[in-house]
């Protein structure tokens, strides 16, 4: 079977490989700032030899530079945007930071993927308007006084704040978040939270033990219509469903 890349004229393929360089650097300029060859090639939809040659280029063409090393004993390489690359996409945010090599926290590296590869998919399913988390640290229009790793508006238009949750966090601290993403409700600032976790079945479980909650100063009892404001999905698994 012959592949439909090779069916393609010269003057496709070059409107192709330029579809996708606008795709990787905007997604980077949006505020997601680096990313790795693995998500790449998600994004791209494409193989991770293709991906990894378009990777390649845009380093060679200064628009990218990469991190090697980043995680202790593993071959990883995160490849972040220049301010070149930055200059260079018509979409990017005035707000865009450029990738700087040797200040990426290890640890935090899989939490920024897998919030990386929940975007690529809700977007694939119709979600618009994704702001990361980095690019809400640097402008915060919206006055959030708690922020969450990202935000969206889903395809019925109901905005959405993104949270990762890789670990279950203390009674406390739960509590806390919960009331604080409560109040951002009430103010309007988004209509909805999702988490996004390794262990939904541990989530729920640490959600329903959250009975009491702090919102705009006064201490509330948790109704059902407060927890329906609550959506856990696990990570493996999301597709971009509502």
């Amino acid at each position: 079977m012959v592949s439909p890349a090779l069916k393609m004229s010269y003057p496709e393929k070059q409107a192709r490989a330029a579809q996708k360089r606008a795709v990787l650097l905007g997604f980077l300029a949006s505020g997601e700032v680096w990313t790795t060859l693995a998500t790449a090639a998600e994004l791209l939809q494409a193989t991770e030899r293709t991906a990894l040659r378009l990777l390649q280029t845009l380093v060679q063409e200064k628009l990218l530079k990469v991190d090697e090393g980043i995680v202790p004993h593993s071959n990883l390489k995160i490849y972040g945007i220049t301010s070149h690359g930055i200059a260079m996409t018509e979409t990017a945010p005035p707000a865009a930071r450029e990738f700087q090599i040797g200040r990426t926290n290890p640890s935090w590296v899989e939490h920024h993927v897998q919030g990386q590869l929940i975007r690529i998919r809700a977007e694939q399913a119709g979600w618009t308007s994704w702001v990361p988390g980095k690019l809400l640290m640097v402008e915060n229009t919206a006055r959030l006084k708690k922020l969450p790793d990202a935000l969206s508006t889903r395809p019925d238009g109901r905005q959405v704040a993104i949270e990762i949750e890789r670990y279950v966090k203390s009674h406390k601290r739960m509590a806390d978040v919960v009331g604080a993403h409560l109040q951002q409700i009430v103010q309007k600032k988004y209509d909805i939270v999702y988490y996004f976790t390794p262990s939904k079945a541990a989530l729920d479980r640490a959600f329903a033990r959250v009975g009491f909650v702090v919102v705009d100063g006064n201490k509330i009892k948790l109704q059902d219509s407060h927890r329906a404001r609550f959506k856990t999905f696990e990570i493996k698994s999301y597709q971009g469903e509502m």
